[in-house]
């Protein structure tokens, strides 16, 4: 778990992170004490105090152009809307106080259409449904 602090709402933020985010941080924290920052500038020996200058001056060095900070924000986003995740969780992820603005992220595939239609049938389990098994038959008349 990550804490954001000082964020655009103005409330600190508790952020779960996935297991290989955690192994990287304590690797770059395994030196540190408690309390000292895992990312310091090595000209100021002090924290970062602009993540997105900060961001765009790495871009710059690894030679990465046209990426802003917030591109990784809505790839995130993305990802996980692609996964079906629903815009109720994502919202809680992205930090976002109202749902409708998850909305960009949450899009509806062929696959989650043809899978909820297919479990519109009676006795169908939503638990279990299975997004490989839904595929498309042709009707005829």
């Amino acid at each position: 778990m990550v804490i954001a602090t000082r964020t655009k709402a103005g409330k600190n933020r508790e952020v779960p992170v996935n297991s290989e985010v955690r192994e990287i941080l304590l690797r770059l924290a395994r030196h540190k004490r408690s309390g000292d920052y895992v990312f310091v500038s090595p000209k100021t020996g002090t924290r970062y105090k602009d993540i997105k200058h900060s961001f765009q001056r790495a871009c710059e060095l690894a030679g990465i152009e046209g990426l802003v900070w917030h591109d990784l924000r809505a790839t995130f986003g993305m990802r996980l809307g692609e996964a079906s995740f629903d815009a109720f969780t994502i919202a809680s992820l992205m930090g976002h106080s109202d749902v409708r603005t998850t909305q960009r992220y949450v899009r509806a595939t062929e696959l989650n259409k043809r899978a909820a239609v297919q479990a519109a049938l009676l006795g169908h389990n939503l638990a279990t449904r299975d997004r490989k098994a839904a595929t498309i038959v042709a009707v005829s008349a």
